[in-house]
């Protein structure tokens, strides 16, 4: 499956039905405004899949062609399925593979960031990743901790920006059975799952104020109380947090605590931008047109042309590595041909790519763009539109007033 976040492997039952959604019950749930709660469903046998579009807003579209509601039609293997804004592509199963790639570090830069994580790694000191959005940050995180001591240990991963603002507490220290509406059982949570290895806190800048608090007391004694609990547990872990906003301006607006910001910057390492990384481009473009081809489960793996890398070298990217993913994973799982070409690329020729100074131009286009798209699927509603981004609602606002955007109606978001 490929969406705005990146790209997934889904393993499918042998037999029985799978929906698809942004409903919590759906096993396939996707958290895009422009999917319905219950989309889709797919009718699995051990001789086909079929699809049904379950009265969707935006209906399905299987090989580009719309489907009609509440009828099951075949879904061949290699065809491309669209359900919002995400591709699925139906393949066979293989085995899936045991170990992560090396991550790639052709250009200067990343050869100097990765000579400088070996020695963070080395340590116990908490670690905190700046860069973009896009650029890889969880890629280095995982360096760090397979270099270090605690490789054989966890590395547990944090979604901060995805937490729900409800339960982040209860999903964070986990929680004691009978602790509150729902909590039919026990559960350790995610810090207790990383004892003895390694917490990535990712978008830690999109952290609630007070779980800030309770977050600084774990990094200072080590110590979480799960919900509910009067038992407090002593847990060995290091923490690597990443963000792309600028915690120095959040602790001056008061969205996040001057103590914590210092405790996290054991070690600060800065991941560069794509745009100053030519070197990696056309070799990370070869690494996912491999993932792209397994997805698609085509036995021979297209080759980029000649005028189709010059013009990924020659691109912005002001989303970095997860648009480059995105771009050329899709030219496979949409094409067919044993070549991509720049005419399947969604980037400009080489000759007409924009200059190191319009770059900032470029970047803040491209931002502006994705905010009226995601205000567009989702009706306007600001605070579903704010997490198909992966931002704060207040985030949202303050960059729909600076892009002079036109504010949805006060109603919209109810």
């Amino acid at each position: 499956m490929l969406h705005e976040g990146g790209s997934q492997l889904v393993p499918l039952p042998e037999e029985g039905t799978l929906h698809i959604g942004r409903a919590p019950e759906c096993a396939l749930r996707l958290r895009d405004g422009a999917v319905s709660r219950r989309h889709a469903t797919l009718h699995i046998t051990p001789d086909a899949v079929e699809v049904e579009d379950q009265g969707s807003r935006n209906g399905v579209d299987l090989a580009g062609a719309r489907l009609p509601p509440h009828e099951r039609v075949p879904w061949p293997v290699g065809t491309a399925l669209r359900v919002g804004g995400a591709v699925l592509v139906l393949r066979p199963a293989v085995a899936a593979p045991t170990d992560t790639p090396e991550p790639l570090v052709e250009a200067p830069a990343m050869r100097a960031l990765f000579d400088a994580v070996g020695r963070v790694a080395a340590s116990s000191l908490p670690v905190l990743l700046l860069g973009e959005t896009g650029v890889g940050k969880e890629v280095v995180a995982r360096e760090v901790h397979r270099r270090s001591r605690r490789a054989g240990g966890p590395l547990v991963k944090v979604d901060c920006g995805a937490l729900s603002a409800e339960l982040v507490e209860a999903e964070l220290f986990g929680h004691e059975r009978g602790a509150f509406t729902g909590a039919i059982a026990t559960r350790p949570g995610l810090l207790r799952e990383a004892d003895g290895g390694t917490v990535f806190l990712d978008e830690v800048g999109e952290l609630p104020l007070d779980m800030q608090t309770r977050l600084l007391r774990v990094l200072q004694e080590g110590e979480v109380r799960p919900v509910g609990s009067t038992e407090t547990l002593t847990l060995d872990l290091r923490f690597v947090a990443a963000t792309h906003v600028d915690l120095t301006e959040a602790v001056r607006a008061g969205r996040f605590r001057e103590d914590l910001f210092y405790w996290l910057q054991g070690a600060v390492l800065s991941v560069p931008p794509l745009r100053e990384r030519v070197e990696d481009i056309a070799p990370l473009a070869e690494r996912f047109l491999v993932e792209a081809a397994r997805l698609a489960g085509r036995a021979r793996v297209p080759a980029l042309s000649e005028e189709a890398r010059r013009a990924l070298e020659a691109h912005g990217w002001p989303g970095n590595v997860r648009q480059l993913r995105n771009v050329v994973q899709r030219a496979v799982l949409l094409g067919g041909g044993d070549v991509v070409e720049l005419a399947d690329l969604d980037v400009p020729a080489a000759e007409e790519a924009a200059s190191p100074v319009d770059l900032r131009t470029a970047l803040e286009a491209f931002e502006k763009e994705r905010i009226r798209d995601a205000l567009e699927a989702t009706g306007g509603n600001q605070t579903l539109a704010a997490k198909r981004l992966g931002v704060a609602r207040r985030t949202l606002i303050s960059r729909i007033e600076k892009y002079g955007l036109p504010r949805p109606r006060k109603g919209s978001d109810e």
